[in-house]
């Protein structure tokens, strides 16, 4: 079974073709949710620009928009907002957050799937307050959520997350902070206070995460870390990518799973002082016989990582850029004394979608089966270039695309764009 598109839109002038509802298989993705009208511009109604401090606050009323929109598009995919197992949120301003939640709670009666939080620079509609991605299955695919909350997992009750959930055997981890049960940084999380070296920060945080809140998860709902399918990884000291790495990477015991790290301005999340948060997918114990590694030649920014690893029809890719063992590729570079003759953008951009075709095709799959893309640009006024190597990838047949600015510092100098792809391979569907 081909993917189904819903509520496919031409964005701006007609260019930009964004699938915001994708079905394949028993799920359903949502990518790029935000309040907006049918020109892609912020609906009228939610800016009610006459009465800027009506009430309730924009931000929430932005939220009960794109809830309304979200259940209408889920329902006519087959699906339910009472179906969703995550849920990842972008927000420019950190007072947006509080309005969405309480929007949330209201729309989902108080029963929210993993949720990842996280402040960035710009969201493509720069009057929107939030940028929303979300996942859930099909009603008539037999499945069920089944929700854990381990002990020292509890989220905070303003926004009242499950920290982890299964849907038959796959498990979705919340966005993590190496927070205690108290809700507030671990002690040993973070160097002493009055000390400017015993150990190092990052190192601290990771390795604290990856003990007391990644395995806790995994293994309430039934898995472990071999068994992770995909994490993600915001860092918001990107400086701090190397120490991160090495802990990162020794977790796994060096065969890393499918990651995509991205950059991130302090703060960030919603403890102050934290520096990361990771969220993650995996298989449960009873599909370890089906989880495929998909590994082939393609340069990823760490060591020792798969570049894809697939269960059930559904693909996970490590973060993409345009680098090789060398840094940025050549062809991504700008001529500093003959700066107009070459798209430096498109060329970085056409590097990644190589990779991705090579990782797909190792699996069996196309770029048109595609599920999920997330951009996470240095400068949002690239996109539009990058889109336009999608463009000529898959036509015009709508992308399920969100594009975010994070911090300029992409980890590789000159670097414009991190690409994160979820795919569908329809001949490895289950059931």
């Amino acid at each position: 079974m081909s993917i189904e598109r819903f509520a496919v839109a031409r964005l701006g002038k007609g260019r930009i073709v964004h699938a915001p509802i994708v079905r394949a298989g028993r799920w359903v993705f949502a990518t790029g949710i935000r309040a907006v009208a049918a020109d892609g511009l912020v609906d009228p109604k939610v800016l009610d620009a006459n009465r800027p401090f009506a009430s309730p606050p924009k931000p929430q009323r932005e939220a009960q928009f794109i809830f309304r929109r979200l259940k209408e598009a889920l329902a006519a995919a087959g699906s339910d907002i009472a179906d969703l197992v995550r849920l990842d949120q972008y927000y420019p301003d950190w007072q947006s957050v509080d309005p969405y939640h309480i929007a949330r709670k209201e729309a989902l009666g108080g029963v929210v799937p993993p949720s990842t939080s996280i402040l960035v620079d710009r969201l493509l509609n720069t009057n929107a307050d939030m940028d929303v991605q979300a996942m859930a299955f099909v009603r008539a695919s037999g499945l069920d959520a089944t929700s854990m909350t381990p002990e020292q997992l509890k989220p905070p009750s303003e926004s009242g997350y499950a920290p982890c959930l299964r849907a038959g055997d796959f498990l979705f981890i919340a966005g993590q902070l190496a927070r205690d049960a108290t809700g507030n940084m671990a002690p040993d999380a973070v160097v002493p206070l009055t000390h400017l070296w015993k150990g190092t920060r990052i190192r601290r945080e990771t390795d604290y995460m990856i003990r007391h809140r990644l395995l806790p998860a995994l293994e309430a709902g039934g898995s472990d870390l071999s068994l992770v399918l995909k994490a993600q990884v915001y860092l918001s000291q990107p400086e701090d990518f190397p120490a991160f790495w090495q802990s990162w990477s020794n977790g796994f015991g060096g065969r890393v799973p499918p990651t995509t790290v991205v950059p991130v301005r302090h703060p960030a999340f919603g403890s102050r002082d934290a520096s990361i948060e990771v969220n993650l997918i995996a298989a449960t114990e009873n599909a370890r016989d089906r989880v495929r590694d998909i590994d082939c030649a393609v340069e990823l920014l760490g060591s020792n990582m798969l570049p894809a690893r697939a269960l059930d029809g559904l693909l996970f890719v490590a973060g993409l850029m345009p680098l090789d063992a060398g840094g940025l590729v050549p062809a991504g570079c700008v001529e500093p004394t003959a700066p107009f003759f070459h798209n430096a953008v498109r060329a970085q951009m056409a590097d990644i979608l190589e990779k991705a075709q090579t990782i797909f095709a190792a699996a069996g799959a196309s770029l048109k089966d595609v599920v999920r893309v997330l951009h996470f640009h240095a400068d949002l006024s690239t996109f539009y270039d990058t889109y336009l190597e999608w463009e000529r990838v898959i036509g015009d047949a709508g992308l399920p695309f969100s594009a975010i600015q994070v911090n300029d510092a992409l980890f590789v100098p000159g670097a414009a764009v991190i690409v994160d792809l979820w795919g569908h391979i329809p001949q490895q569907e289950r059931g």
